[in-house]
């Protein structure tokens, strides 16, 4: 298959100049030995710098939003809000994507490939020690996440460029608990 232009350029730096993207994902956590061990979907917004929203919607109802200061976690089956503050040095797969081309190259030592990019972490205490971030179609990333024990956290973002994410996409909703 033949990737377009775009798709040639430096993966990253096409993933950083998204200043908005909204769509579905599907995420699974893979054994070392390559078993399938959860599957989740829902929708994802970004707006960079800071603001993040992941709603799970099966096989559970969970919502995780970011406001680049504070992480919070609505868990709709067992009714309970959590609020954390957002570590700075936190260094979650998914804040990675939130990331710019600069804060990625100073974190990672980065192996560019066609259409996809192998970021190994600098930190050898980083819960992740390797990502693997490749842009399947114009419109389709999928992100490769491995922790230090080779458990995979594997996250696929269809992108619907037709809805761009607002600020007030990631503001919690009142819930009654």
């Amino acid at each position: 298959m033949l990737l377009s232009a775009a798709l040639q350029a430096d993966v990253l730096e096409t993933l950083a100049q998204r200043e908005r993207m909204a769509g579905q994902f599907t995420q699974e956590i893979i054994s070392p030995e390559g078993e399938v061990l959860e599957r989740s979907s829902g929708s994802f917004g970004l707006l960079r710098p800071h603001f993040f929203r992941w709603e799970i919607l099966t096989p559970d109802s969970q919502l995780l939003l970011a406001d680049g200061e504070t992480l919070t976690q609505i868990d709709w089956d067992l009714e309970v809000v959590v609020e954390r503050p957002i570590s700075e040095t936190a260094s979650s797969p998914l804040q990675w994507l939130l990331a710019s081309r600069t804060a990625l190259d100073s974190a990672f030592d980065i192996s560019l490939s066609g259409d996809a990019a192998v970021l190994i972490s600098a930190d050898s205490q980083s819960p992740f020690q390797r990502l693997h971030i490749e842009q399947m179609a114009e419109t389709v990333w999928r992100l490769d996440a491995e922790d230090q024990g080779g458990q995979v956290l594997r996250v696929e973002l269809r992108e619907d460029v037709d809805r761009l994410p607002l600020i007030a996409d990631f503001v919690a909703p009142p819930t009654a608990f």
